[in-house]
């Protein structure tokens, strides 16, 4: 019987676990405005004093993404906001090197279209290739 309610107890807590990690990744996709799917966390930085962080989530999204484009200044986001903390994180990791290679020959390619979201001290860069329905958030928080 104790085996029981202990069993069901840490099946409810794995469940709830997985809801929250799974809420929270979409919950960090917000401004997407369309159903995510695959969402997956390229790269998890380590945190520092208070809520400092760096991270890459990528994702896939069925329908079309309407982002504004208009001012065309995604080059000057990414390498003032994003390519130095991408280049000094990836000199220390191989994995996420060849991630920025694959994502810079994208960015070359012109295939992108982004949304750059400013809010509370966090920024984050949606990049999206409805090509492939496949994009990459990068969230920093200074």
């Amino acid at each position: 019987m104790k085996k029981s309610i202990v069993l069901i107890l840490l099946l409810v807590a794995t469940i709830f676990l997985v809801y929250y990690l799974i809420g929270n990744n979409r919950n960090e996709l917000s401004e997407l405005g369309a159903p995510v799917q695959n969402i997956k966390l390229e790269y998890k930085s380590e945190r520092g004093f208070g809520n400092d962080r760096f991270d890459i989530y990528s994702f896939s999204v069925e329908d079309e993404i309407d982002f504004n484009n208009e001012d065309s200044n995604l080059e000057e986001v990414y390498q003032k906001e994003f390519r130095s903390i991408l280049n000094t994180k990836s000199k220390k990791n191989q994995a996420l090197k060849e991630k920025q290679n694959q994502i810079e020959k994208l960015l070359k390619e012109k295939r992108f279209v982004y949304n750059y979201v400013i809010q509370k001290g966090t920024k984050k860069l949606y990049l999206y290739d409805s090509v492939s329905k496949k994009g990459y958030c990068f969230i920093l928080t200074i």
